[in-house]
């Protein structure tokens, strides 16, 4: 059995574009002489469609190309081509509105139909608000070998939950009905290291089935997937796709006890992380119908990740970096970014800020109000003004600034806050209010260790102490943590809900024993733990980090790339009495 792995970015609504892809993959798997060719989940309507489902036409036009991918299926050529697309079904009668549903296609007509069994209903995903749960599997045979439709979560039922008893596992009952080779369809959005997470859990419970896997690629939103569509038998992957960037229609060559791809299989086993940024821009701005970007561009060593990004992501005539120095500016950080503006070829734009005279003409007109009971009045009789909002509207006029440069001249406005920041409430320049924001799911770690690998940003910005630049002689980690501390903190904190000092510690020692980084210093982490005064520290940043999610429920959306990121799949109470 001959199998086409049409790996394809599709597009929520774009019925059109998705039905292009779609008859390309039938087209590749035409000419490759395949058997059966299979796309990813719910390719036909897009994924994620969340409530665009409720549309009537939405619906309308799903089942319009669900017909129009049978119609094609019955010219000569491809009536002996098995077609497997994902698509969404109307649920007729009781429960949720509607099935994630794969068509089995051949000659035609639809011959099969699976409903996936298992719906998360975790992290990103609520597919138990619209779908109702399919309860069945699907077993045809083809080319002399037997055959199994299986939808994403079918094949993860590890989590341990009432949601996914044992009882009903996709993947078992599978195997214990003879199946050889089972098709399934994916749109999996990547988290690091989930491939490796992926095939060990999958070539565990697999027995002598072969699998062959199908996922989407592509930025969609705050998720980016990483597509890496693979075969695996007896634990060992066969065949895995490295694109990530274009659609791909690998041929695969499936016997009911070996497989042979039409290509060595790679030796990377996992994506680049930027590569992968550089795709959820591209996406973003491309999908939202835009060309340009803007983005202020401080000299600093986030801004200057996102500059190359964006130039990577769009072309570099296509990037406009806005430098705005203020009287606290340093002249070291104007040259470092006219260096790299012009190492990368964007255009560099310079628009000064003068905010001590904005402030006082703005605390001339509030005085104006002297009465006694009066707010403003009793700050400055008291002497409790908070100097910190003259730093803080630096970062307002560069707001400004660069949101006139995107309503003025049409180009999407980019921010340049990383996680570890946006935990603390501490946006260095600029606020992440923009459209998007590339490393808004990067711990400052993963800033500097992108930046360095680049080797196109100048040693300047990698080597100085970050910072704000609002005040003379500012530092972020004089106001906040050393990065080697707070990252890890931050990490801990968000991604696996650790909250006391002594979890902490522990949960530092697991992450080390198993390998991972988290910090830039590990050492000075560890020393840091031991030190006096280091409990009630940590104590002030939980409670900090704990009171910024007002903010940052105000942030644009950025591609998720951790287990647990800021926005669609974090979902805590802004007022709370809870830290």
């Amino acid at each position: 059995m001959r199998v086409c792995l049409a790996q394809i970015n599709t597009t929520p609504g774009d019925f059109a574009g998705n039905f292009d892809r779609i008859e390309a993959g039938i087209r590749a798997a035409q000419a490759g002489g395949c058997d059966v060719v299979v796309f990813p989940e719910l390719a036909i309507p897009g994924y994620l469609s969340q409530d665009l489902m409720y549309h009537v036409q939405y619906l309308q036009e799903n089942q319009r190309v669900l017909a129009d991918v049978m119609r094609l299926s019955a010219q000569p050529g491809l009536q002996d081509l098995c077609i497997v697309v994902g698509y969404i079904e109307r649920n007729e009668g009781s429960g949720k509105p509607f099935y994630n549903a794969a068509a089995v296609i051949q000659a035609g007509r639809q011959t099969f139909n699976h409903r996936k069994n298992l719906l998360p209903f975790y992290d990103v995903f609520d597919e138990q608000r619209y779908f109702e749960a399919g309860t069945a599997l699907t077993i045809f045979p083809l080319k002399g070998l037997t055959v199994g439709i299986a939808i994403c979560e079918d094949l993860w039922n590890d989590k341990g939950e009432a949601g996914y008893p044992a009882r009903n596992n996709p993947l078992a009952q599978y195997r214990a009905a003879g199946v050889d080779v089972l098709l399934s369809l994916n749109s999996s959005p990547f988290v690091h290291d989930k491939f490796a997470q992926r095939h060990a859990a999958i070539a565990e419970n697999l027995g002598d089935m072969t699998l062959v896997y199908v996922n989407q690629w592509g930025g969609q939103d705050e998720l980016v997937f990483d597509g890496q569509s693979f075969v695996v038998q007896d634990q060992t992957i066969l065949y895995q796709s490295q694109e990530v960037t274009v659609d791909e229609f690998a041929v695969v060559e499936c016997a009911a006890a070996s497989i042979e791809a039409k290509r060595a299989p790679p030796q990377s086993a996992q994506v680049d992380l930027y590569d992968l940024l550089v795709l959820s821009v591209r996406d973003y701005v491309q999908k939202s119908g835009f060309e340009q970007l803007v983005l202020a561009s401080s000299g600093g060593i986030d801004s200057a990740l996102v500059v190359q990004i964006a130039c990577d992501a769009v072309g570099p005539k296509q990037v406009h970096a806005v430098r705005m120095p203020s009287v606290w500016s340093s002249s070291g950080a104007g040259r470092d970014a006219i260096a790299l503006h012009a190492a990368l070829g964007c255009w560099d734009y310079e628009v000064p800020i003068a905010h001590l005279e904005l402030v006082a003409s703005l605390n001339q007109q509030f005085r104006t109000q002297t009465d006694p009971e009066n707010l403003v009045t009793q700050v400055f009789a008291a002497d409790r003004y908070s100097t910190v909002a003259d730093q803080n509207i630096q970062a307002r006029l560069r707001d400004l600034y660069v949101m006139h440069f995107s309503n003025a001249f049409g180009a999407m406005p980019l921010s340049t806050g990383n996680k570890t920041e946006s935990a603390c409430g501490y946006y260095t320049h600029f606020d992440m209010n923009f459209s998007f924001a590339p490393i808004k799911d990067l711990y400052k770690w993963q800033v500097f260790a992108l930046a360095t690998a680049g080797g196109r940003i100048p040693a300047e910005i990698i080597l100085k102490p970050p910072s704000a630049e609002l005040a003379p002689d500012q530092t972020d980690e004089a106001s906040l943590l050393p990065y080697a501390i707070l990252d890890p903190l931050v990490q801990a904190y968000i991604e696996d809900y650790v909250n006391e000092f002594d979890a902490f510690k522990i949960w530092v020692e697991r992450v080390a024993a198993d390998d991972r980084r988290v910090s830039m210093d590990l050492t000075r982490l560890r020393g840091w733990l031991e030190a006096r005064g280091s409990s009630t520290r940590y104590q002030s940043l939980i409670k900090l980090i704990a009171s910024m999610e007002y903010k940052r429920r105000q942030t644009c959306p950025g591609p998720k790339v951790s287990k647990v990121a800021f926005g669609m799949g974090r979902r805590i109470p802004i007022v709370k009495k809870f830290n």
